[in-house]
């Protein structure tokens, strides 16, 4: 987590249910959320996901989480 909320680029791997989405979605949504900047209007983020289905699971994560 602190090189995520420090901006910095990562990458992890671990088994099904382990966090790692909700991981960068708390360290996306800490940097929304510090960037008092950011122009109103705008797209904060750009997900990308290899397939729709987990696509769908970053939503419905990020839904509950934000």
């Amino acid at each position: 987590m602190p090189l995520a909320l420090a901006g910095k680029d990562l990458a992890a791997q671990s088994q099904t249910g382990t966090g790692k989405t909700a991981a960068f979605l708390v360290a996306l949504y800490t940097r929304l959320l510090r960037d008092t900047e950011r122009s109103r209007g705008r797209p904060g983020a750009l997900v990308i996901a290899p397939t729709r289905e987990l696509a769908v699971q970053i939503r419905d994560e990020a839904e509950v989480l934000g």
